[in-house]
């Protein structure tokens, strides 16, 4: 029988630390530590980030960026927000919960709002979660040193680089440690997980984006135990639209879909009920839920306090996907 829940033990380089998850591991040239926490250089593909000191004030430029720094204590001077002009749930209540307050936020629609970073004057700016981030590195390391990753890094490596920047270590190495003890407790509860394959999808106006393909951050899943259907092998970051012929191809124990607009995408969740859609297995036996805009957020954006959301009550929703009840 094939189990995905193996808790793997990843050491940070340099840091003196381990973090541990499941099915993850983190990018052992992109972090590297000279005499002493200062200075450090964060290599990535777009350029290295060297900071000479402990930054105080801290820009970040994606919801990721925002999570992993408020999840080491930190207090950035400005973030973007992640919808409606607000922080997300999950970060509003970790600075709740902490007595701490939110920092001024920025409409993102458009990218990074270079004018509002540059008026903060930060000493440190974490875009590991940037998606844009070739075209703006050079333009906000005018500003500040530029802490980015791979396109296809895991939450763990984001965590990873950021902590190197801000010399966090020990409080990165518990957020994790906290989050895989957490998602050990889920998968314990719920045995009906082990061995359950699942697709993740998002219905655009002409398609339906195939999320959980080859390569992207599975590390929420494996961690309760499952893992990506079969035809995850056949979709990329570069290649996962799914056209109407091919919805076959979101067969799997579990489907987790997301319809963001109604009536403006190429299906509404009531059009499941359509014949044409109920030949695929896993529709017809009602073993889906559909993602509500939080959930899939968070799970688009996997961070230390998006991991911690969901585990909260997620699994529960899938575990009622897994036995067919809607």
């Amino acid at each position: 029988m094939r189990t995905a829940h193996q808790p793997l033990t990843l050491a940070v380089l340099g840091l003196g630390t381990a973090l541990s998850l499941s099915a993850c591991s983190l990018l052992p040239d992109q972090a590297s530590h000279a005499n002493g926490p200062y200075p450090q250089t964060v290599d990535s593909p777009y350029g290295s980030a060297t900071i000479t000191a402990q930054p105080e004030k801290i820009a970040v430029t994606s919801s990721i960026d925002f999570d992993i720094a408020v999840a080491l204590g930190e207090d950035p001077v400005v973030a973007p927000a992640l919808s409606d002009k607000k922080a997300s749930p999950w970060a509003a209540e970790a600075l709740d919960d902490a007595g701490r307050d939110t920092p001024a936020l920025y409409d993102a629609e458009k990218g990074p709002d270079v004018e509002a970073i540059r008026e903060a004057q930060p000493d440190v700016i974490l875009a590991t979660g940037l998606d844009d981030v070739a075209e703006h590195f050079d333009e906000l390391s005018d500003i500040a040193p530029v802490v980015a990753a791979e396109d296809d890094a895991t939450w763990t490596d984001r965590t990873a680089a950021v902590a190197t920047a801000l010399n966090k270590a020990k409080e990165a190495e518990s957020s994790v440690n906290d989050i895989n003890a957490e998602a050990e407790e889920v998968a314990a509860h719920h045995l009906e997980f082990e061995d359950t394959t699942y697709a993740r999808a998002d219905v655009t106006a002409d398609s339906i984006d195939y999320l959980s393909y080859s390569g992207s951050d599975d590390s929420f899943f494996t961690g309760i135990g499952m893992f990506q259907n079969s035809a995850a092998e056949d979709y990329s970051a570069k290649k996962h639209s799914v056209t109407k012929p091919q919805v076959d191809q979101l067969d799997a124990d579990v489907l987790l879909i997301h319809f963001p607009d109604v009536g403006q995408t190429m299906l509404d969740e009531d059009e499941l009920e359509d014949p044409f859609y109920r030949e695929v297995k896993v529709i017809r036996g009602k073993h889906y839920t559909v993602l509500d805009d939080n959930t899939f957020a968070a799970l688009t954006n996997l961070s230390p306090l998006s991991y911690d959301w969901l585990l909260q009550g997620f699994p529960d929703d899938l575990g009622k996907a897994e036995q067919g009840v809607l």
